[in-house]
């Protein structure tokens, strides 16, 4: 198994708000942990330990030995799509790197200029750079959310085009039938039972597709999940309200036909060729 190795200084666990599961975060000023470790919950069970048990083992990594002094919980630092892999925290003994500063609400601009100072007067000749986590993170599912952007568009794209042709299928039924909604209309039948004819065979044909609809979703998001490590599950509630969304969209693209149709003086249906 492989086992990831992270080099961080004074202060990383608090930055980062880590929480310690066992034992305590790396100190070189109050514990001297310059040759000490702390690794996270995976890597504990991987070596057959439980959190407490692990602190004050021994550990050789990479030629380096030293003791473990701490557990920190399982935190993810890759994509949602890798699952947690057992990590181990050393003391970084060369002082460079990636400077990480936590900031208070409104501030960071100040921050940023502060920062900007202090790395010209100590190294004027290295150029500045900065980045935000928030940012970083976001531009791991960059993919993910354009993905889900053009789903929307063509979603809305093929619910415009059912509207329409359920639209003229309504209409071209209600002109079919417009002798029969009359000779109903003479007989008693009120708008709510030509309405309710009209839209009884549009509605089965919907359940049908819905039917066929969806256990191919269901397959597709569950294939698309089944990339990440950590995924949300798929539960019926969501296919309930697209398919009730489904019906409701297209009760109100046919029912405006339809009360057209059954509100027509029967006179003039009975009349018409």
């Amino acid at each position: 198994m492989w086992f990831s190795k992270t080099w961080v200084t004074e202060g990383f666990f608090d930055v980062l708000q880590m929480k310690m599961v066992s034992g305590r975060a790396l100190s070189a000023t109050e514990f001297a942990d310059s040759g000490n470790y702390v690794i996270n919950e995976k890597a504990a069970k991987i070596m057959g330990m439980t959190p407490a048990a692990a602190i004050g083992k021994s550990l050789t990594f990479s030629g380096d030995k030293g003791t473990i002094v701490g557990v920190v919980k399982d935190f993810n630092y890759k994509p949602a799509q890798t699952a947690i892999e057992p990590m181990i925290l050393a003391f970084n003994k060369w002082n460079g790197g990636i400077v990480l500063v936590r900031t208070q609400p409104g501030k960071a601009a100040a921050t940023i200029q502060a920062l900007e100072k202090i790395s010209k007067q100590l190294n004027p000749a290295f150029p500045f750079s900065y980045g935000f986590v928030d940012q970083d993170i976001n531009n791991l599912y960059k993919g993910e959310q354009q993905m889900g952007s053009l789903f929307n568009v063509f979603a809305m794209i093929a619910i415009f085009i059912s509207c329409m042709g359920l639209y003229g299928l309504s209409a071209f039924m209600a002109e079919q039938r417009t002798k029969e909604i009359g000779v109903r209309k003479v007989l008693g039948a009120s708008v709510f039972n030509v309405v309710y004819l009209l839209s009884t065979g549009f509605t089965k044909l919907i359940l049908i597709a819905i039917v066929i609809a969806i256990p191919i979703a269901w397959f597709a998001t569950n294939k698309w999940l089944g990339g990440f490590a950590y995924r949300v599950n798929v539960g019926w509630a969501i296919f309930l309200m697209a398919s009730l969304a489904a019906l409701t969209i297209a009760w109100i693209t046919v029912s405006y036909e339809s009360v057209k149709a059954a509100i027509v003086n029967p006179v003039k249906s009975l009349r018409s060729e």
